[in-house]
């Protein structure tokens, strides 16, 4: 899966990279299949002991020479146009950038959906649309994936990922990034990556813990407004709380925590009977992703 993802990198019709490849841990095989494809311009930092994702990222950053850092992870895969359709447009860019996201596909056996389908807004703060882009049924339209990311190395390496968090990492980093006043992003409104998006692939995601996400959310309040950390909890601690089926206690709960901490509206009130009453028990009928690709050609659709 590595490998594929490398040559990916070695296949850009921008040619003047570095590909930096960390492996979390021993790993023999690996790092043989790795060495194995043979090129001079791919550096392999195998790690002694298991640091997880974030300080991962940490360590390839800080082994990289170039002046941007490109990430990627082992199970996605770039296009070949990606660095160069990014670089092109800094290049052309008015004002210094310092992270560039772009469109990707997500991508499973039946179907490739473009996500996401907007950016945000000048002086939208970035964790209304991180959590208050959703559709009326629930769908996130607003989150650029993590490899297609193009991000400046000297910010980078001065605001590196929370070492140790082991969910929400991406989410996080965005959230601090966004605080640093030298922030300026630029997006692509274009698929410049894959996305493999497997059924049989486990992720992180997949096993999202709501109640770690709980304590995260309440630790970092500071940097959502009212009503993006209220989309947060229904979207990211009820939605799954239901559909483990744990205790209507708890859900209602987290509800009180959005009257108490947050900003209530309609809209959100809407994805709360629909994560905690319709969604689980249309679960047992059709499944998650079969309900996203469904809601996705009907919008597209819709759109046209």
């Amino acid at each position: 899966m590595v490998t594929r993802a490398v040559r990916s990198v070695f296949a850009q019709t921008f040619q003047d990279v570095e590909c930096v490849v960390v492996v979390d841990g021993p790993d023999l095989g690996t790092v043989s299949a790795l060495e194995a494809l043979g090129e001079p311009r791919l550096k392999i930092i195998a790690l002694t002991d298991n640091v997880g994702g974030s300080e991962a990222r940490n360590v390839g950053a800080r082994n990289a020479t170039g002046e941007w850092v490109a990430l990627l992870d082992d199970d996605d895969e770039w296009l070949s146009n990606r660095l160069e359709r990014q670089l092109t447009a800094v290049a052309s860019h008015e004002v210094p950038v310092t992270m560039v996201a772009s469109q990707f596909l997500d991508r499973d056996s039946k179907i490739d959906m473009i996500r996401p389908r907007k950016f945000p807004r000048e002086g939208q703060p970035i964790s209304d649309f991180l959590w208050c882009e959703v559709s009326r049924f629930g769908g996130i339209e607003g989150f650029p994936q993590t490899s297609t990311w193009l991000i400046r190395r000297d910010f980078f390496l001065e605001n590196p990922f929370t070492k140790g968090l082991k969910a929400l990492q991406d989410l996080d980093w965005l959230l601090r990034a966004y605080s640093d006043p030298r922030m300026r992003a630029l997006f692509v409104r274009e698929p410049l990556t894959v996305f493999n998006n497997e059924k049989s692939r486990e992720r992180i995601t997949k096993k999202l813990d709501w109640r770690s996400s709980y304590r995260w959310g309440l630790e970092n309040m500071r940097l959502f407004t009212p009503k993006s950390f209220a989309f947060f909890l229904v979207i990211f601690c009820v939605n799954p709380a239901s559909r483990q089926g744990d205790p209507w206690a708890e859900r209602l709960s987290m509800l009180k925590d959005c009257f108490r901490f947050g900003k209530v509206t309609p809209k959100l009130l809407t994805l709360y009977f629909l994560y905690t009453v319709i969604y689980p028990n249309l679960g047992k009928l059709i499944s998650a992703r079969a309900r996203s690709v469904l809601l996705y050609r009907v919008k597209t659709l819709w759109s046209a």
